[in-house]
């Protein structure tokens, strides 16, 4: 199945042309976000959740905030550097339902001005 989300310039820092990833759509707040599977950076906007659940929004702004939250070795968080926000997705609920039972995992694909998904 294949879907079609416009672009924003910041992404063409993260994928090439004609390269492929792996990404993650991740419910917040009844919100789809879609998230790199690739390890967060300090300066990050990243979606945590604690064992998988209660997903929030955290900015890495520094160090501290990046160790407490991305190199705490005692915590079950996770963290999801954000790839898309809401307001450049255009999936429809039936296409994100579809994402969703296929947990959330993606392909996405850079080519000609535009970003593929497919699962």
């Amino acid at each position: 199945m294949l879907f079609q989300g416009s672009i924003e310039l910041i992404f063409k820092k993260i994928m090439e042309q004609n390269t492929k990833q792996k990404v993650k759509l991740i419910m917040v707040e009844e919100t789809p976000y879609v998230v790199s599977l690739q390890k967060p950076e300090v300066k990050d906007k990243v979606i945590v959740t604690v064992a998988g659940q209660h997903p929030s929004i955290v900015v890495l702004e520094n160090e501290t905030i990046f160790n407490l939250v991305i190199e705490n070795k005692l915590s079950s968080n996770q963290a999801f550097k954000i790839f898309m926000e809401p307001s450049s997705l255009k999936f429809t609920s039936e296409q994100i339902e579809k994402i969703l039972e296929n947990d959330g995992i993606m392909d996405v694909e850079f080519d000609e001005g535009v970003y593929k998904y497919s699962i």
